[in-house]
């Protein structure tokens, strides 16, 4: 793990003011709208349809379709557009980003996700993104919505392996505590239904959740079922919320609080499992099935953030598995900061340009 460390010193005076303004006010501008469950149209497995903003589907070509009861959104640029390479001319290989919006497991895209989307489309060469709008709670738990979303990834990353693209999964909060739940929940049922011929026949346990039952029959994981690299943006990775330097935190944070991210967390995995299920906390996951797969894991936090802690810890236990990947950790930043580029804070422009740029380098690998 290859990490760089910004000292609170490189915080502008804008950023300072700004998470200074909204502190008071946390953590309402996180928190889910109220009668979201009327408000949208939901899939039979809790995907919400999704109400794409007029300005992108103005920009780009935007394509909603349903990949096993689970609704997508491809942001693709329109054909002649600047910047537009997608007709094959040159020699490198398209990227296909499945981008993850956060939101506390309980909410829709928002505004900010979709200007961070545009802007992910408007400055990566080559890309094809597409929007995964994953079952929320309290309508579906993650003991529900991980497996169905499984089934998704599969035929999605089926589907990008015969256009020979490169994938990343990218999510920001809780979209990227799904979006790396959903890859070893994969990779994981698919070695545990493969027979190893060394412990075949053995009775002793797996040390692993038991994945059965499953939805359906699942065929072992191959390459094409592994992204080349998941990027995290101040990412969820473990639901315990008793990380005992968040309580430090907890006094900094603007956006966030500790009470308020362990009902989130309490409410995405219900009363079925635990805390420190790998199926929600995927700091307690085997991390070795990505390494086996070459993964990269890559992110970006700020510091004033309460969920830094566990994250900072997860870099370790990532460098502990012989994974590889870059990190950026911002002293002082707030949570997810990079997707407030649009305001024109110069911290969260450099960040947001910080994520495409690793994005970009993955592409060439």
């Amino acid at each position: 793990m290859n990490v760089t460390t910004l000292p609170s010193s490189n915080r502008t005076l804008p950023m300072r003011t700004l998470m200074a303004l909204v502190r008071p006010f946390r953590p309402l501008l996180v928190k889910p709208p109220s009668n979201l469950d009327s408000k949208l149209e939901w899939s039979l497995v809790g995907s919400p349809r999704l109400d794409v903003l007029k300005s992108l589907r103005k920009e780009f070509v935007v394509t909603e379709r349903c990949v096993e009861d689970i609704w997508c959104y491809d942001i693709d640029r329109r054909r002649g557009s600047k910047g537009d390479d997608t007709g094959g001319g040159g020699s490198s290989r398209i990227k296909r980003i499945y981008y993850f919006c956060g939101g506390g497991f309980q909410a829709p895209p928002s505004s900010d996700h979709w200007s961070f989307i545009a802007q992910l489309v408007r400055q990566t060469p080559s890309i094809r993104l597409t929007v995964i709008s994953y079952p929320l709670a309290p309508r579906v738990r993650a003991s529900t919505a991980i497996p169905a979303l499984s089934k998704a990834y599969r035929a999605l990353m089926s589907e990008s392996a015969r256009a020979a693209e490169v994938v990343s999964l990218v999510g920001d909060s809780s979209g990227a505590n799904v979006a790396l739940c959903v890859t070893l929940y994969t990779l994981a049922l698919g070695k545990a239904i493969q027979p190893d011929p060394e412990t075949e026949g053995s009775s002793s346990a797996p040390a692993q959740r038991d994945l059965t039952p499953t939805p359906a029959p699942v065929p072992a994981p191959t390459p094409a079922l592994a992204p080349s690299q998941l990027v995290l943006i101040s990412p969820c990775v473990d639901c315990s919320n008793n990380n005992p330097e968040m309580k430090g935190v907890n006094r900094h944070d603007p956006v966030l609080t500790v009470t308020y991210t362990g009902q989130v967390a309490d409410t995405w995995r219900g009363t079925d499992i635990s805390p420190s299920d790998p199926l929600v906390s995927p700091a307690k996951a085997d991390l070795s099935l990505l390494t086996s797969y070459g993964v990269r894991i890559e992110g970006i936090v700020g510091t004033w953030d309460v969920l830094a802690p566990d994250t900072l810890e997860f870099i370790e236990a990532c460098r502990a598995a012989g994974l590889h990947g870059d990190w950026l950790v911002a002293e002082g930043q707030m949570h997810c900061y990079p997707l407030a580029w649009r305001y024109k804070l110069k911290n969260c422009v450099d960040g947001k340009d910080w994520i495409i740029n690793t994005i970009h380098r993955s592409r060439r690998n």
